[in-house]
Order: structure tokens, then sequence, then C-alpha cells
């Protein structure tokens, strides 16, 4: 990256945010903070409050989330969450301030923050899985040197989402501007990991959902079909070399066998079973509860007393559609779809591609994961959404040109 003084201001505070997203929760904190401060101290100058309207479905969000903080019980466990939703707030600040003066952020240049961000926490994890292994003898045979590594870096679950966005990123910038970037070089190295780090959404997602949009994107684009055939064969071989791991594989076929009830001797995954079990409780909670839910500050404790199988006690819906109707009822969770759903559309009109793989990773993962539960979830979901109205708006605006 280039030297701080030569760089837009902007633009490089909100691709802090995306940098340090992976690396520090504290750190991010603390830079979307002073990126939100600053923000706010242009729009007061220029009298812009008015635009945050435009970013009403971002606030929807955390209006729910304060609904469903005031309806809670537990007030001391629904403020960590409502305080965790702060973001669906700071961003519209940010946002707007860049609409009220058409400033265009860089796409590419935004999005090879996060790319950087990824790299940086996944040498940092190596550097200590590697130590604790020669210097600490830990074990690191099977399903372990995953968790070790994962004692450095995000959840698998929110690390894979990172890289699935940082290398479609990439490889859009390539392909859009035709640079000649060292960064897709990386991108080989990153599709490994997603692989090695054994989440099976993130697997799905990279194997099947990623090709496609990347398939769509350099057949438009009039690539010849011997490129595209050397495309494909290099990531059958990825695939190939990331499944030689004993673990990701057995971790695959055991799911498909669960899947499948297809009876096994050992049952060494229990991720399938234990989201069945999970997904039942809570849809029963929500149909005994449809009208306002139960708050953020008490779900979790009357998730755990409904379990009847005492191994999935604390683990929260591990579906994030199903977390926001136990949280807010099904009237605002609906509310909250379909407002989210027209921002989609409009994406999907304008022909955001990163955007649209961006909201399909997300959406995706959501279907197994409470997302927003974690603050790696809710500052992924808040950037995309306002970067998804921003774009919006700076589209229209060009249109009415």
């Amino acid at each position: 990256m280039r030297r701080i003084s030569a760089l837009n201001i902007d633009e490089f505070l909100i691709g802090m945010v995306l940098f340090s997203l992976p690396i520090s929760i504290r750190i991010n904190s603390v830079i979307t903070i002073i990126a939100a401060t600053y923000f706010l101290i242009k729009m007061v100058k220029n009298r812009a409050f008015k635009y945050l309207l435009v970013f009403y479905v971002s606030i929807s969000f955390f209006l729910a989330q304060f609904i469903s903080y005031v309806i809670s019980n537990d007030h001391q466990k629904a403020e960590v969450k409502l305080v965790l939703y702060s973001t669906f707030l700071l961003f519209p600040i940010m946002f707007s301030y860049l609409s009220f003066k058409k400033i265009k952020l860089n796409e590419g240049r935004v999005f090879k923050y996060l790319f950087y961000g990824v790299v940086v926490i996944l040498i940092y994890g190596i550097m200590r899985f590697l130590y604790d292994i020669i210097f600490l003898s830990e074990r690191y045979d099977y399903g372990r040197a995953v968790a070790l590594l994962l004692k450095y870096i995000p959840h698998h679950a929110y690390m894979s989402m990172l890289i699935l966005i940082s290398i479609y990123a990439t490889i859009m910038d390539r392909l859009e501007r035709n640079r000649n970037g060292r960064e897709i070089f990386i991108v080989p190295i990153l599709y490994l990991f997603l692989i090695l780090l054994s989440s099976r959404m993130a697997i799905l997602t990279g194997v099947v959902i990623l090709p496609m949009f990347l398939f769509f994107k350099i057949r438009k684009k009039g690539y010849k079909k011997k490129f595209i055939w050397t495309g494909l064969f290099a990531l059958v071989i990825l695939i190939a070399i990331g499944f030689t791991n004993d673990f990701v594989r057995d971790k695959i076929l055991y799911s498909y066998y669960e899947i499948m009830d297809i009876a096994t001797k050992d049952k060494p995954f229990f991720g399938v079973s234990f989201r069945q079990k999970v997904w039942g409780t809570a849809y029963t909670l929500i149909t005994e509860s449809p009208l306002w839910g139960y708050g953020i500050g008490d779900i979790q404790e009357i998730l755990n007393t409904n379990y009847s199988d005492k191994e999935v006690v604390g683990l929260n819906a591990h579906n994030q559609y199903l977390q926001l109707a136990l949280h807010h009822g099904v009237f605002i969770f609906l509310i909250l779809i379909i407002l989210l759903a027209k921002v989609i559309k409009k994406c999907l009109d304008n022909k955001r591609n990163l955007i649209l793989f961006s909201w399909t990773v997300i959406l995706f993962f959501c279907l197994t994961e409470s997302i927003l539960n974690r603050q790696w979830g809710v500052v992924l979901f808040a950037f995309v959404l306002n970067y998804s109205i921003y774009l919006n708006k700076i589209a229209l605006k060009n249109q009415k040109i």
C-alpha cells in the first residue's frame, strides 16, 4: 500500500476498518470509532444529517435490537448485544457523508485492505502455530492442527467468509482492471487455507458458488476457453490437495453420512446432528412466541432450558434467520428481511458483482451460523449493507445525470 500521506483519507479510514477486522476485535473497534468520529465532524460542518435517512435499513437493524433490549429481562446481557450492533449506526455516518459529497470509493483498493488483513493474520497465526509445535511440543496430528491455528486467528466460519470475499475481490480487481498485481499469486494459498479450515459451508461455497461467479464473469469478459479450462484445472488441483488432509476429508464424508442417515460405527463430527437439534428447539420456541420473540438478553438461557439434549446446551440457534426471529419475533424479522431484499435487489439491478458475491457468502453462512452474535459477523454484515446502500445511491445519482 502507498504511504498514508499520499492516500485519500476517507478511503484509508474505511479501508482500515476492513484491514483490522481479521486482526484484532479491539483494534477494529477503535478504528471504527475513530473513522465514525472523523466523518461525523465532517457531517456537522456540512450539515449533511439528512443523508442519514438514506441508510434507514441499517438503522432499522439497530432499532430492532433496541426494541429487543427493552423487552429483555436480563439487561446486562442485552446491553452487550446492543453495543455490538452500534456499527449499524456508525457505518451510516461514514457512508452518508460520502454520499453527500458524491465521493466514489475505489472498490478494488477498499477491499484490498481486507485482503491484506487476512494475509497478515494468517502469517501471524502460522508463526505462532509453528512456535507452539517446535518449542512447546504441541500435537498437530489430524484435527489438532486446525484447532491450534484457530487459537491465533478468527473463528473458522468468520475467517472463511473473509477469505472468500478477499479471493473474489482480488480476482475481480485483476479481471476488471487487468492489473498484474502480486496479490493474485497469494490467492491459491488463501484457497488452500479455506479448505483446510474445514468449515463445511466454506468448502461448499468455495467449491461450488465461487467458481460459478467467476465462470460467469470470465465468460462475460470474453476470455478464451483455454483460459477457462486452465483456471478450472488449477481449481481442481487445489481442491485435491486440500482434501488430502484426513481431517477435512473425514469431516465432509461424515457430514454426508449424517445428512443421508447412513449408519456408521464412529461419529467423530456432530455439526449436522447438533444443528438439527438446535434448529428444532428454536423453531418450537418461535411458534410459542411469534409476535415479540424473547429478547436479546434472555434467549440463550431460554434455549438452554428447552434443549432436550445436554450436549447442545450453550449453543445459539446456529442459523441467523431463526436467531432474528427468536430475538425480535416474526413480524420484525420479516420487515428486516424485506428491507434487506430491496437493497440486494438494487445491487442486482446495478450489477454490483463483488457486493452480490459478498451477500451470497453472508446469506449462505447465515443458514448454519448466527453470524450477528459476534463482532466479526456484525461488522462484516453492517459494512456490506451500508456499502451496498452507498453504491445504490451513487448509481441513482449517475442515472439522473
